[in-house]
């Protein structure tokens, strides 16, 4: 035994809850608006409600495309003129100075001469033997003798021995008691026993109290 929906008026088995037209709850009582959408509100004589088609909701306009702004414009910049290659340097530029060649100082001059206590002059192309009493000891040199007055017996019979060298001149102290001193620009140096010093012009050789000038 079916019985029909008061809603919608189709038939429904009696131990349905819902209708399977249109949805509703088959025991509400008829003065009850149904809560869903699409269904007719009740009459009191219950009566079917013909049901309107729903109105399609108006179409939602869309927002206008954003138009992207324009990338600024870069000018370049006119290119310079490139100087020539060939281009002559300007008239009123200063001349490069040519580079000075390098002087070298001067070698000292050989001294040629030795002066004496006594003002005699002697040559240095020979070799000399000074001292108190240098006889003996000049034949082992093979030089020249030449005693030097020395009243204080500071000197030694064979203190100094000048002789030519290989474009120099050389000064010897054999071995003096006292030792001899080279006089330089004002400064004084003592001979290093047995080894030989060359010497320059204005040289001054002090044996005790006597000097000897070169030059």
């Amino acid at each position: 035994m079916s019985t029909q929906c008061r809603f919608c008026g189709e038939a429904v088995r009696p131990d349905s809850m819902f209708c399977p037209s249109c949805g509703q709850l088959i025991g509400m009582p008829g003065s009850v608006v149904p809560p869903f959408p699409g269904g007719a509100a009740s009459t009191s004589s219950g009566a079917p409600v013909e049901q309107r088609p729903s109105e399609p909701l108006p179409p939602v306009p869309l927002p206008a495309p954003l138009t992207p702004e324009p990338a600024p414009q870069v000018v370049a910049a006119p290119p310079q003129p490139s100087a020539p290659q060939n281009a002559s340097a300007p008239q009123n530029a200063p001349a490069q100075s040519a580079p000075q060649p390098q002087v070298s100082p001067a070698a000292p001059a050989i001294p040629t001469t030795v002066t004496l206590p006594d003002g005699r002059l002697l040559g240095l192309d020979q070799v000399l033997v000074f001292g108190r009493s240098p006889e003996r000891g000049a034949a082992a040199y093979q030089g020249v003798p030449f005693r030097l007055d020395d009243p204080e017996r500071a000197m030694s019979r064979v203190h100094l021995v000048l002789a030519p060298a290989a474009g120099a001149v050389i000064a010897t102290d054999p071995g003096s008691a006292n030792g001899t001193l080279l006089e330089r620009d004002g400064v004084q140096y003592a001979l290093v026993s047995g080894t030989p010093s060359a010497l320059v012009a204005g040289d001054r050789l002090l044996l005790g109290d006597a000097v000897l000038r070169i030059s």
